[in-house]
């Protein structure tokens, strides 16, 4: 009733011979979820799938060597140029992304956007610190951080609605125009006019900010904090005066380190948020909201147990939180979720605070190179966290046991540097290298006071007024 179905002749065939050959009639893509991107609209697929990889390294590329040309126009120039000049390239190369039409320009502006990314988001807290006196300088961070979580946690909902790689180009930069339009109210840092000797500027800034805040300024302020001794050494500082002296030294190492490790870990977090079980757009919003409880630590957690302690327990809960996941079994789904939640608020607490910590600890003088150099060691980090998140192929939650063991480091290598609640920023190398020395490794704010009391520190003109 049947043929037999011969299959002899199939082994007869020669498959050495077949070549792959390129689709014919272009592809079809499936835009009922994610929108058109830049990557879909010029097809880079199949033969050419590396290309958004490599566009990505070149915006990488652009963020580490902007951390060193910023952190040097910020230092040699002034904050206020430093900033206002990140706003503009940001604005005019993220426009201007919106109109390309070849991956060579695209990845041209994307690498001065990239060169941009950090020092226009951090270089207005470093600034707004400068001016803060000992007591307010948490909630700056604050702030901040509000800012950029609630801009994270709306940015993929205007993905969503505009659902226009082009658009969301234009929609994202053209707001940072402002900050150019109106420059002439952004001021520049006092401190840092009186390490260049600029007295008479410095002067007059302190007087408006007296007068906004309503306060009197005593003339005798400004020749507090103003040595003639130390403006030439000032104006010959480089970054490497961070490694000559021992002290200062070995807090630039150990800062190093930290920037490093935290940015790896806290951008493999970030990356990892599509495995969360939702949607991409609802788990990008979600592992964004979930900051939101590290910053009432923070707020009420480093103005008590400082800067140190909150950095180094943060650590070693994320380090906890990593290490846990290797006893979970594997379709424990909602129990992966919650260790890595409670490893993006813990990694995100030490992120803010160790951004802060930095530029309390790093001198007026170096500040903004020495900020630079951290950031760049950062960037360093983000190149490897595509790799500790592909690990995920070989077991789902290796990402966050990886990071875990690495944040464990940051919370021994944390306890080796000074604690700065309370204290005063330093503005000269020597004072950078006499800071904190007559703490020990135990010492906390909230039990050996006494050790922490900032009273012999000259207190900077730019915080009494």
């Amino acid at each position: 009733m049947y043929d037999v179905f011969n299959t002899s002749y199939i082994s007869e065939i020669n498959y050495s011979n077949n070549t792959t050959i390129n689709c014919q009639n272009g592809w079809v893509y499936d835009f009922s979820v994610l929108y058109p991107t830049i990557a879909t609209e010029m097809n880079w697929v199949c033969d050419n799938d590396q290309l958004p990889y490599q566009s990505q390294t070149i915006f990488y590329v652009g963020t580490s060597l902007g951390c060193v040309v910023f952190g040097l126009i910020a230092d040699r120039f002034g904050r206020r140029p430093s900033i206002i000049l990140s706003y503009v390239i940001a604005c005019v190369a993220g426009i201007g992304s919106a109109f390309t039409t070849s991956f060579y320009t695209f990845n041209v502006l994307r690498f001065f956007v990239g060169a941009t990314i950090i020092p226009l988001s951090e270089d207005p807290y470093v600034l707004s610190l400068e001016y803060i006196g000992v007591k307010k300088r948490t909630i700056v961070i604050i702030i901040w951080s509000m800012g950029y979580i609630l801009f994270s946690a709306i940015c993929p909902w205007i993905a969503y609605v505009l659902r226009d790689w082009r658009l969301l180009c234009i929609i994202t930069s053209a707001p940072l125009a402002a900050v150019p339009l109106f420059g002439k109210f952004v001021p520049e840092s006092a401190s840092w006019l009186l390490t260049q000797g600029r007295k008479k500027e410095a002067v007059k800034l302190l007087k408006t900010v007296a007068r906004i805040n309503k306060k009197e300024y005593p003339e005798e302020f400004g020749e507090r904090c103003y040595d003639k001794n130390n403006e030439k050494d000032n104006f010959n500082t480089t970054v490497l005066d961070l490694f000559k002296t021992p002290r200062l030294r070995l807090n630039s190492l150990v800062l190093a380190i930290v920037w490093f490790v935290v940015y790896c870990c806290y951008h493999t977090n970030t990356q990892n948020a599509s495995n969360l079980g939702t949607n991409v757009y609802d788990s990008f919003t979600y592992s964004s909201l979930v900051e939101i409880p590290a910053l009432f630590v923070i707020l009420f957690g480093i103005d008590w147990l400082g800067r140190r302690w909150p950095v180094a327990f943060s650590s070693l809960a994320a380090g906890l939180a990593g290490l846990v996941i290797l006893i979970i079994p594997r379709d424990a789904i909602k129990t992966h979720l919650g260790l890595a939640l409670i490893q993006r608020v813990t990694i995100t607490i030490v992120y803010n605070v160790i951004m802060q910590y930095s530029a309390e600890l790093l001198p007026t003088v170096l500040r903004g190179r020495g900020l630079a150099f951290l950031r760049l060691m950062g960037t360093l980090g983000l190149y490897l966290s595509p790799s500790i998140v592909y690990l995920s192929m070989a077991m789902p939650g290796l990402p966050l046991v990886v990071s875990g063991v690495l944040m464990l480091l940051v919370s021994a290598f944390t306890l080796t540097l000074p604690e700065t609640l309370h204290k005063h920023l330093p503005h000269s190398i020597e004072d950078g290298e006499m800071f904190g020395k007559n703490q020990n490794v135990l010492d906390c704010p909230c039990i050996h006071k006494s050790n922490m009391d900032s009273d012999d520190e000259p207190e900077p003109a730019t915080e009494k007024a």
